[in-house]
């Protein structure tokens, strides 16, 4: 599964115009072309604050290229471009609003990330409303350098224990994956909270109060790690399936 991360500088006075008509016109499209945006804000700590992100799920790289606008596959099947016939004239000139952009292309561990995104036909069942807790919520991306020979404990004690323990508590795992361009020793996590209050309460398991093996899981994790960085997207939509 992969993950393409866009940043794009938009002028402030256009960027609702530029969230309407993705909103609107192109992620209501992408999930007829099987593709999921999981989340859309600008950096509230640890990145720029001039632009945009967009954060969007293919099954594969020939799934991203077929998503093309112009260019990719889907746009030349008569059958699809009539099941977005109504949804095209809405984006058709979004890309207009973007001074620029940026992309990084990620991998993601399709055994514990969530979303689903797949290559889809015509005709078939559009990929699923992914979810959200709306505006003013945050994703939580950390990129972590991990001891060698450590990255299977790392997803294990992730995948196994502290993220089911935090979606228990409300919080929502997104995805654990590594930056294609980047070192092979690091590895990136993005997980959602509610508000960057609960992000904050969760960041430690002191003041998380985890329980004794949840806590012990986190401290074994934080032990595998040499360095990291990370960086808050603060979410800019309530576009996706409101979570409760």
């Amino acid at each position: 599964m992969i993950m393409v991360q866009r940043e794009s500088r938009v002028d402030p006075k256009d960027r609702a115009a530029f969230e309407e008509q993705s909103r609107e016109g192109m992620w209501p499209a992408f999930l007829r072309f099987g593709a999921q945006m999981v989340g859309y804000g600008t950096w509230g700590f640890g990145g720029p604050d001039d632009v945009v992100v967009t954060n969007h799920v293919y099954e594969s790289l020939d799934h991203w290229t077929a998503t093309r606008q112009g260019t990719g596959a889907y746009y030349a099947d008569p059958a699809i471009v009539e099941e977005i016939k109504d949804l095209r004239p809405r984006y058709v000139t979004r890309d207009e609003l973007v001074e620029s952009s940026a992309a990084r292309l990620i991998e993601l561990d399709d055994t514990v990330s969530r979303p689903r995104p797949f290559h889809r036909r015509a005709g078939q069942q559009i990929a699923d409303l992914p979810p959200t807790f709306g505006r003013g919520s945050v994703i939580s991306e950390r990129t972590l350098t991990i001891a060698a020979g450590k990255k299977g404990e790392f997803r294990r004690l992730s995948a196994e224990i502290v993220w089911p323990w935090l979606e228990s508590q409300g919080g929502r795992a997104i995805g654990l994956g590594n930056d294609l361009m980047g070192s092979s020793d690091e590895v990136s996590t993005w997980f959602a909270f509610s508000s960057i209050q609960e992000w904050y309460r969760f960041a430690r398991p002191q003041s998380a109060h985890a329980p004794a093996h949840v806590a012990e899981a986190y401290n074994a994790r934080a032990n595998l790690v040499e360095s990291q960085r990370g960086r808050l997207l603060i979410i800019g939509t309530d576009w996706g399936a409101k979570a409760p």
